[in-house]
């Protein structure tokens, strides 16, 4: 074990007492700190990749954890400092060219447990999730279940295309059951947040189409 396999496994950690300690999404909460205690998240297994930082980790990520250390999540902000020279940051690229001109571009994952992850797990998936200002997540469904953890807020969520748009500030959890639909709408600060999926992982998202985004993106 060396020091930067140390800061990685302190963030997962950290990241484990803050879902352990949310009070929305209890269930589905619990839920996932269960699967995340059926793997050994012992430093010695974590497996350091190449680190890289994509342009909108680059542009955005200091703001996030600035706005992080000021809220509920701020033991995690830190321990993502402490682990950001670890860290690997790619983007989702399963997506259609329905998911918007925007959101390609305008995001970062960096995977912490999971099939070829920092740490392994099977049929896991366990990472942080960075979306750019302004940017839409557009509608969008998949197999896997999902909790999403905000570390910073507010950002606003819907379920299900035409249906009222509701706010969640940091620590206010978000679940997705499999297959349901979702979009996020990230306004003027960054949104960053744990996300885990606790099954199917290896099954595609697709996007379900609605008829507002070109209104709501001309916003932005």
């Amino acid at each position: 074990m060396n020091e930067r396999q140390a800061a990685v496994a302190a963030l997962v950690a950290e990241g484990r007492r803050f879902i352990a300690g949310l009070a929305t999404e209890r269930e589905a909460a619990m839920g996932v700190v269960a699967r995340m205690d059926a793997f050994d998240l012992s430093a010695g297994k974590v497996a350091l990749p190449e680190p890289q930082e994509t342009p909108v980790v680059l542009a955005h990520l200091d703001a996030a954890l600035a706005l992080a250390s000021a809220g509920p999540a701020s033991a995690v902000a830190a321990a993502i400092a402490r682990a950001r020279p670890c860290l690997h940051w790619i983007t989702y690229d399963a997506y259609p060219a329905a998911i918007g001109p925007r959101f390609p571009t305008h995001h970062a994952f960096s995977g912490l447990i999971g099939e070829h992850r920092m740490i392994p797990a099977d049929d896991f998936a366990f990472g942080l999730f960075l979306i750019a200002p302004r940017t839409l997540y557009r509608d969008h469904r998949h197999p896997a279940p999902e909790l999403y953890v905000p570390l910073t807020g507010p950002t606003r969520w819907r379920f299900g295309p035409g249906s009222g748009w509701q706010t969640r500030q940091a620590g206010e959890a978000v679940w997705n059951d499999p297959h349901a639909v979702h979009a996020t709408l990230v306004e003027d600060a960054p949104f960053l947040c744990f996300y885990a999926w606790t099954r199917d992982i290896a099954r595609p998202a697709e996007v379900v189409a609605a008829d507002d985004w070109d209104a709501i993106e001309a916003r932005l």
